[in-house]
């Protein structure tokens, strides 16, 4: 897997934990503290999140981030 299908899968995964929480990309950043623009950028693939970033949103939903990563949905 190159670098951009990671960026992807993870933001595809955040985007997808997120709308079954019924969260808005407001709603995450006030509970998170990343700001909005830094949570689309993440979802789109855009921005090459840190190591601890990852772990502290996979954490948030109660995911590894083994299943932040993996392919499958």
């Amino acid at each position: 897997m190159d670098k951009q299908e990671i960026l992807k899968n993870f933001g595809l995964k955040l985007k997808i934990y997120r709308t079954a929480k019924n969260l808005s990309q407001d709603d995450l950043s006030a509970e998170t503290g990343f700001s909005k623009p830094y949570i689309s950028n993440v979802e789109n693939g855009k921005h090459n999140i840190s190591l601890v970033n990852a772990v502290q949103l996979a954490e948030f939903f109660g995911k590894s981030i083994n299943d932040m990563l993996n392919g499958d949905i």
